[in-house]
Formats: structure tokens, C-alpha cells, sequence
């Protein structure tokens, strides 16, 4: 028989919490027990029951959130965070963000998304006049989590499917998912990739350090592989091809890409483009354009005359062979480091000569092709016999110090945005190829410093690790357009 307070405290110690106990102590005759015990279990139960929390900042003050169609919810405090517990998981809930003086906007979670511990929903809410902004977001939720002790480091779209390359330390794994995020399928390789790679054959191509392997999805949803080739064949053969227009293919020089150690021609800062007619059986490459980072290409060539000269200083104090005297050197700049101090200098010159990614991707439009010079901040356009036909100023609306060098093209559906990069976060402007104007918009990512930032169909993604949790995360963020009706008007 259970008498006193300290007895049931100590029955119940690891269930239900002291407050709820004393509640019960207070409120039930003692002599009751049996009625005590069931209480207690139900309100265990209770206590135990699973939730997931969705939370973020809205931007806004007082914004209301609440379930679709009831009147469950909460408001946005001064700094614009919110939190909303949701106890019913088995089922889709749409949540309602109204607030007065913007625009309403509803959010869906779908019942996979509800079997984690919170969810972050975190957008700027427009106004009702949004006539200024050129890019706004919808929402911004978890797309994917990798499995636990996996890293996502890169992506690709190909169909209707999106492709994962997940990394372990030694090894890859390339996961399928559908446009909703659902896994279709998966595999798993003993050796590590690198990235992820579509050629213009929409051919699926793992890249690695010393070899590449082409993957494809069959139609029971399975990854099957073809022979795996070697580098060289895919910077010779694939990397090449940029795109396809007016009957040609739009080639770059192959960059020299051995490792970070191995001297690179120009210091792979240099894109020559030529174009390949498809009906010409000889393939014969005929120039186009050009473009060299002059300012790093100096800055590399300064660091590297130092090297080599203090090379053959070491070399003739100490004897030995000298590689480069004697046209057998291979291009390993380590090779070189006979001190300390040129091992040193060679460290810093793969620095300088790696610091800026110089991509130039050309940017095809209905009647015309368009390079942009982003060293430069020129616009080249070539017409369709292959004629440079203008060279103009690329024209930065707003944000223009925080632009990045990088335009990215939606190839679903035809639009170009320039990337800002602002705190570190990733923020897409329209671009406008007939006026050579990029326009300030708003971000297109909830974090700073996304591991990998792609666009497809209307979607940004953003690739991020959750160190806490040990696993990889994609957000997706849907983007709305308000493009100039002029845009392609010529």
C-alpha cells in the first residue's frame, strides 16, 4: 500500500516529471492508488509523445503561422523567429504565413520531412508591392538529409531525377531522388569521385582523381555503370564540349588538371574557345574567342620566375642535375623544393594560382551566344556564322561589390541569374542578355557558405553539412521570376 509522497515520487522518478507528480499528489486522494498508477501512465504516455518542431525567422514582425484552414498557431516575435510544435506527423500539413501588408504564402511538408525533430522554414516575407524585386523565395525547408557519416559534394539533374555524389573518406555512393526529393535509387563504389559530371550526350560521368566511370539509371530504377576510362579521355573527349549551337560544337582548351602541385599552362586562368561543325568530318577546330586573367596570370608568373631562379641558384651551389636545364622536368613543382624556403614559395604560388575559380560558360540564347568576360565585365556576343559581333559593358544594377564571378543558367527553363555572394550567402540577380544588365534580387539559400549551389526548374539548391548530426543537407528554395517582357525581343 502506497501511503506517502515520497513513495510514489520514487516509483515514477524516471517517467513523468516532479512537477506532474505533485500535481497529482495534490489533486487525488491517497487512498486511491490504482486510480494514482493509471494517471501516471497515462500522463507518461502523454509526456512521451513525438513531435517535430518547425521553426525560422520570417524577417517580420507578428507574422501569423497557422495550419491551413484551422486556428492552431503562433506569430513572429520582434526579431522575426518563430516556433510551432506539430504532433501530428502520419499526414501532409500546409502552413498559412499571413501578415498584414504582405504577401500570404503557403508552405507544405510532406510526412517524410515531419519524422525529424524540427524543420527550418525560414523566407523573407514580401510585400504587397513587390514591383522592385526582381527574385523572390517562396520557402525555405530541408530537401534531403544524406545518411549519417556522409558528406554530399556535388549534384546533378539529368530527366526528372537528381543526382547525389555522397563521399566517406574512401569511399562514394550516388543516390537518386526524384524532383520531391524521394530516393529512386542507389550505389555504392570502393573508390572516391569527385564530382559529378553531364556531358551534351546527357551522358551521367563520375569523376575522379585518376579515372572516370559513366553511370546510368535503368528503367527498374536500378545504377548500372559502363567500363571506367581514364582522365585524359574525359578532359580530352568530354570537357572539351561546352555546348551545342547553330550546328557546332562550342569547345574549350583542355586545362591542364593534374594536381595542385603540377604546373598549369597559364596557370589555368586562360579559356580559349574554338567551334566544331557536326557535319564536318574532319572535326577541324576553328577559334572563336579568348579570355586570360591578366592580373593572376602576372602575379603567377612574377612567383614563378622567383622560383625557378632560386631553384637554380640551390642547384648550382649543391650540385645535381638540373630538370630544367636539362628538358627533363615534368612539371611537378615539388621537384623544385631543395630548401625549405622554395618548398615555401611553391605552397604559396599553387595558392595564388588556384585562389580565383575563372569560369567562363558560354550562354545560349534563342539567336545569338554570349561569353561573359566576368574579368573583364564585357559581354562578347557571336552571332550564328560564329562572328564576334559586339563587345560590351556587363552592366551590375545594385550589389555590384559583392558579385561573384558565375552566371548560372536554368537549362529547364531558359533563365540566367548572376550570383552575389553577400555575408555569405548566396543571393541570384536576373540576368538580362539583351541589355547586359544583372539585377540585385534576393537570397537563394538559408545558410552561409553552401558546399555546392545549383539551379534547375525554378529551384535553387543549396548543399550544406550538419556537423551536430554528421550528415549532409540540401535546401531547396523556390524562385519567382518577374522578367522584362523585352527580354528576348531582337
Amino acid at each position: 500500500m502506497i501511503n506517502n509522497k515520497s513513495s510514489i515520487k520514487n516509483l515514477y522518478h524516471n517517467g513523468v516529471g516532479t512537477k506532474t507528480i505533485d500535481f497529482v499528489i495534490t489533486f487525488v486522494p491517497m487512498k486511491r492508488c490504482f486510480l494514482v498508477i493509471v494517471l501516471l501512465c497515462l500522463l507518461g504516455n502523454l509526456g512521451a509523445q513525438t513531435k517535430t518542431v518547425v521553426y525560422g525567422n520570417l524577417g517580420v514582425e507578428n507574422v501569423n503561422i497557422s495550419l491551413l484552414n484551422t486556428r492552431y498557431g503562433t506569430s513572429s516575435d520582434a526579431k522575426g523567429h518563430y516556433e510551432l510544435p506539430i504532433y501530428d506527423r502520419s499526414k501532409q500539413i500546409n502552413l498559412y504565413y499571413s501578415c498584414i501588408g504582405y504577401q500570404d504564402t503557403i508552405v507544405s511538408l510532406m510526412p517524410k520531412q515531419l519524422q525529424q525533430d524540427s524543420v527550418n522554414i525560414s523566407f523573407r516575407m514580401r510585400k504587397q508591392d513587390y514591383s522592385l524585386q526582381e527574385v523572390g523565395v517562396t520557402a525555405s525547408r530541408d530537401f534531403y538529409r544524406s545518411k549519417r557519416g556522409r558528406n554530399i559534394t556535388d549534384m546533378a539533374f539529368l530527366g526528372d531525377h537528381i543526382y547525389l555524389l555522397e563521399n566517406k573518406p574512401k569511399t562514394s555512393s550516388v543516390v537518386v531522388l526524384d524532383l520531391e526529393g524521394t530516393e529512386k535509387a542507389r550505389a555504392d563504389y570502393d573508390k572516391l569521385y569527385e564530382k559529378l559530371y553531364v556531358d551534351c550526350f546527357h551522358n551521367m560521368i563520375l569523376v575522379g582523381q585518376d579515372s572516370c566511370l559513366q553511370i546510368y539509371l535503368t528503367d527498374q530504377d536500378n545504377l548500372l555503370s559502363v567500363a571506367p576510362f581514364s582522365r585524359e579521355a574525359y578532359r580530352d573527349k568530354l570537357l572539351r564540349i561546352v555546348c551545342e549551337f547553330n550546328g557546332a560544337y562550342i569547345t574549350k582548351t583542355a586545362i591542364h588538371d593534374k594536381g595542385i602541385f603540377w604546373l598549369k599552362h597559364n596557370h589555368g586562368k586562360s579559356q580559349n574557345f574554338e567551334y566544331v561543325l557536326k557535319d564536318d568530318p574532319e572535326k577541324q577546330p576553328h577559334p572563336l574567342c579568348s579570355f586570360l586573367d591578366t592580373i593572376g596570370y602576372i602575379g603567377c608568373q612574377s612567383q614563378l620566375i622567383s622560383i625557378v631562379s632560386e631553384y637554380h641558384q640551390v642547384v648550382a651551389e649543391e650540385g645535381g642535375i638540373d630538370l630544367i636545364n636539362e628538358g627533363v622536368w615534368d612539371g611537378y613543382m615539388v621537384s623544385l623544393a631543395q630548401t625549405g624556403s622554395l618548398l615555401f614559395k611553391i605552397q604559396w604560388y599553387c595558392t595564388i594560382a588556384t585562389k580565383k575559380e575563372y569560369c567562363i560558360l558560354p550562354l545560349i540564347f534563342t539567336d545569338f551566344l554570349q561569353f561573359v568576360d566576368v574579368d573583364n565585365h564585357q559581354i562578347v556576343e557571336i552571332n550564328k556564322n560564329f562572328e564576334v559581333t559586339s563587345r560590351r559593358p556587363l552592366k551590375v544594377t545594385s550589389g555590384e561589390k559583392y558579385f561573384k564571378n558565375e552566371f548560372l543558367k536554368d537549362e529547364a527553363t531558359g533563365n540566367t541569374y548572376g550570383l552575389f555572394i553577400q555575408d555569405g550567402v548566396n543571393h541570384l540577380g536576373f540576368y538580362d542578355p539583351v541589355n547586359g544588365t544583372v539585377g540585385m534580387g534576393q537570397k537563394a539559400c538559408k545558410g552561409v557558405y553552401p558546399k555546392v549551389f545549383k539551379i534547375n526548374d525554378g529551384y535553387a539548391y543549396s548543399v550544406f553539412y550538419d556537423s551536430y548530426r554528421n550528415q549532409g543537407v540540401i535546401n531547396r528554395v523556390r524562385i519567382t521570376l518577374r522578367q522584362p517582357s523585352s527580354l528576348y525581343d531582337r
